[in-house]
């Protein structure tokens, strides 16, 4: 059976692909220098974050760290718990913040997690669901 001549799925040359490719990474670091703006960050930072989050950028939504981030500090980057002892948006303790900072940012080790900017909290949170799931969040966890 002959297949129909539209019908026919076509590649695009590698130059093509690639420039396509470039392009998409373009996109992506304008849309981040928009995002991080306000934050002063240059476009070296900017570089090191597209490239060391991208294996954990599909891990958690935005919408899912914001319902997990809201039921752990009501939104807030800077909480610290009663006991001083959990951290941040997400409320991380420091062996496991150090932990994660070890195996995936390791500039990250030994920083507070109040101290560090929110993308970069949302980045260890994603790689540390991507290890353990909702399992260092038993309550807030259920709500992602």
């Amino acid at each position: 059976m002959n297949e129909h001549p539209e019908r026919r799925q076509t590649r695009a040359p590698p130059e093509e692909a690639a420039l396509d490719m470039r392009t998409r990474l373009r996109l992506i670091a304008l849309a981040l220098s928009l995002t991080f703006a306000g934050t002063a960050c240059t476009p070296a930072e900017i570089l090191l974050f597209v490239e060391t989050t991208a294996p954990q950028r599909g891990v958690l939504t935005d919408d899912e760290l914001l319902r997990l981030r809201m039921c752990e500090s009501t939104d807030n980057y800077q909480a610290v718990s009663p006991s001083g002892t959990y951290r941040g948006a997400y409320q991380f303790d420091q062996p496991t913040w150090n932990g994660v900072a070890e195996r995936h940012f390791p500039w990250l080790v030994g920083m507070d997690p109040v101290d560090v900017n929110r993308w970069w909290q949302d980045a260890m949170t994603r790689a540390l669901w991507s290890e353990r799931g909702r399992q260092p969040w038993p309550v807030c966890g259920k709500r992602v």
